[in-house]
């Protein structure tokens, strides 16, 4: 017995100190890809999927949204913007805009669209600056 528990104690101890004999090869396993629900984020805060409409910014909104895509590594959505800045002019029928969202954020399991650009040839020099390329809310994980 006690010759096993040295000849134990001598295999154990044989791995240690010499780190020479460890190799690595090959990259590094990918991280599994992620699967779940995407979301948008509407500028209050509220998670959205494939709305008809939502506030961009403080000051824009858009509206009459029909999605071409959603789900994917972009979503792309036809649909009328408007806000404070075309007062009293484009209020109710808005302006023609095609918005794309992108960059999707995962928080344990749900995705959130983080930014978003806006394709509004008729839109004023005037409005909302925050229009380009600009960050969605995406909650803290």
């Amino acid at each position: 017995m006690k010759r096993a528990v040295i000849a134990l104690a001598g295999l154990l101890l044989a791995g240690c100190g010499d780190a020479s004999g460890i190799r690595v090869e090959g990259p590094a396993p990918s991280p599994p890809k992620q699967i779940g629900p995407v979301y948008v984020n509407a500028y209050l805060g509220h998670p959205l999927q494939r709305p008809k409409g939502f506030a961009l910014t403080e000051f824009t909104s858009i509206g009459k949204l029909r999605w071409n895509s959603w789900g994917g590594e972009t979503a792309v959505g036809v649909g009328q913007i408007s806000g404070s800045w075309c007062i009293p002019g484009c209020q109710e029928r808005g302006i023609p805009a095609t918005i794309t969202l992108s960059q999707i954020t995962w928080r344990e399991r749900v995705g959130y669209y983080s930014r978003f650009t806006l394709d509004a040839p008729s839109l004023p020099k005037d409005a909302d600056p925050d229009l380009q390329n600009s960050a969605l809310f995406v909650p803290e994980s």
